[in-house]
């Protein structure tokens, strides 16, 4: 027996998935039948294994031989990167108990009923990640006095993507365009120019948020369908932590905390894409304003490491594990929804365009510290 962190790992044998695909193939009735419905299906055995699939299935794999997908599970079918953590495969590992797939099959097959989730899904294929929301149902399905599933695929990403860039970007903008419409109206209630000069720099700031809002959002579109063409520009460390801190210095969510940057934060000049790595920072310390309370340190710092330099935002709540294993998959939030892009884009942008790696540590004694390892050229 495998050893496993939540599924069974135990597999059929290649014989019996093989013959068990073939009484399927003869079966004219459920190849017309699964080949006829508009979603991806596959159906499974027991051990959660393909057994057969539509032609939709081979479509969204962008597959051509159904042969290659017998006695693969679904996580293995799309490369999950999860279902490479462990031998046991897909719907083994630690990340696999937030599956909304496996959990989907399994509460299925214990019910015998139908069962519906949504799950996230980071893919890599050749090297690239691709984020999938998907949502999944299965089925009890019985052949030959056999019980499968049949499990059937709706990829809602596009959707949920735009629904949530919608609602990200709309608040935001909203948010600052009210504060601008504030300002103004203090500044023509103003009999005189007396106090006129903050309010007037505070315009300034607020429209370059704003326009910084719009591009961002813009970036981040491009970014997904791989069109970002980001500019490099030589950059100080130290200048960069101070703008993102500024930046943020009147956002409702840093009132009443203490944000500052490390004594000991390295001053060097760095060559990289200015507006993708501002957007990284002011998201990480967005993040880590959202998870502090009243009174709480959040600190910024940045180290070199050979031919690399280390930015790093601290605050001190932990992360439960659970949100460790879906921190940087699109749409996972802690928030609700029309949240969720924050780890996801800092990932991308980070990973895809900077050259670099996000990661984090979280401990109950020491909170939460977020990485982001990029080259200085």
């Amino acid at each position: 027996m495998e050893n496993t962190f939540f599924a069974p790992a135990e597999r059929d044998s290649d014989k019996n998935i093989k013959s068990v695909f073939e009484s399927l193939d003869q079966s004219d009735y459920i190849k017309t039948f699964i080949n006829a419905l508009p979603e991806v299906v596959a159906i499974l055995n027991k051990e959660r294994q393909i057994v057969f699939g539509n032609d939709a299935l081979l479509k969204f794999l962008g597959i051509v031989d159904k042969d290659t997908l017998l006695g693969l599970r679904p996580g293995e079918a799309v490369k999950c990167i999860n279902s490479e953590l462990t031998e046991g495969g897909c719907g083994t590992s630690k990340n696999c108990k937030y599956c909304g797939a496996v959990n989907a099959i399994l509460e299925s097959q214990r019910s015998m009923e139908k069962v519906t989730k949504e799950c996230r899904i980071t893919s890599n294929k050749d090297g690239k990640n691709e984020y999938l929301d998907l949502r999944v149902t299965s089925s009890p399905f019985m052949f030959k006095n056999t019980y499968y599933s049949i499990l059937s695929i709706d990829d809602i990403s596009d959707a949920k993507r735009r629904r949530m860039l919608e609602k990200i970007f709309f608040h935001d903008v909203i948010n600052i365009a009210g504060g601008l419409k504030g300002i103004t109206d203090i500044l023509v209630a103003t009999p005189n120019d007396y106090g006129k000069e903050e309010y007037i720099k505070l315009v300034n700031k607020m429209g370059g948020e704003l326009l910084e809002e719009i591009m961002s959002q813009r970036a981040l579109t491009f970014a997904e369908k791989g069109n970002l063409q980001p500019e490099l520009t030589s950059i100080s460390t130290i200048k960069m932590l101070k703008e993102t801190v500024y930046y943020l210095s009147h956002h409702t969510n840093s009132q009443s905390k203490n944000i500052f940057i490390e004594d000991d934060a390295a001053s060097i000049i760095i060559v990289a894409a200015e507006v993708l790595l501002k957007r990284v920072l002011i998201n990480m310390l967005k993040n880590a304003l959202d998870a502090s309370k009243k009174g709480e340190d959040v600190k910024l710092n940045c180290k070199e490491d050979g031919d690399f330099v280390i930015f790093s935002v601290h605050n001190n709540l932990y992360m439960p594990v659970n949100v460790q294993a879906q921190i940087f998959q699109r749409s996972f939030s802690t928030k609700g929804d029309g949240h969720g892009l924050g780890t996801y884009s800092m990932k991308l942008l980070t990973e895809q365009y900077l050259k670099g790696k996000v990661s984090f540590t979280s401990s109950p004694e020491n909170g939460t510290e977020f990485f982001v390892r990029i080259p200085k050229k």
